[in-house]
C-alpha cells in the first residue's frame, strides 16, 4: 500500500492537467489560425501556388533524371569491368 501513496503524491494535481490541457488548446487554436492565414495567402496569389507546384514538378523530373543516369553510369561500369576480364563482384550491400 506504500507505493500506491507514492504514485498518487507524484501525480499531477487536476488543476496542473488542466493547465496543460489549455496550454495545448492555446496552441492548437494559433496552429489553426496560421493554417487559415496562409491558406488565405495562397488564395489571394494563385501565381504562388502554381510556382510551388512548378518547382515540385521540376525537382521530381531532376530527381528522376539522375535516377536514371546514375542506372546507366552502373550498367557502363558493370561492361567495362566485363570487357577488362575483372571479376564482377557486388561488394555493396544487398539494399543499394
Amino acid at each position: 500500500m506504500g507505493n500506491e501513496n507514492s504514485k498518487t503524491a507524484d501525480a499531477p494535481s487536476m488543476e496542473e492537467l488542466v493547465g496543460r490541457l489549455r496550454k495545448i488548446q492555446f496552441g492548437l487554436k494559433q496552429n489553426l489560425a496560421d493554417l487559415h492565414e496562409k491558406l488565405e495567402l495562397l488564395d489571394s496569389k494563385p501565381e504562388l501556388l502554381f510556382s510551388i507546384e512548378s518547382a515540385k514538378k521540376d525537382a521530381e523530373a531532376r530527381a528522376n533524371s539522375l535516377e536514371s543516369e546514375v542506372k546507366k553510369l552502373r550498367e557502363e561500369v558493370k561492361a567495362i569491368k566485363e570487357l577488362l576480364g575483372l571479376n564482377f563482384q557486388n561488394t555493396r550491400p544487398a539494399d543499394s
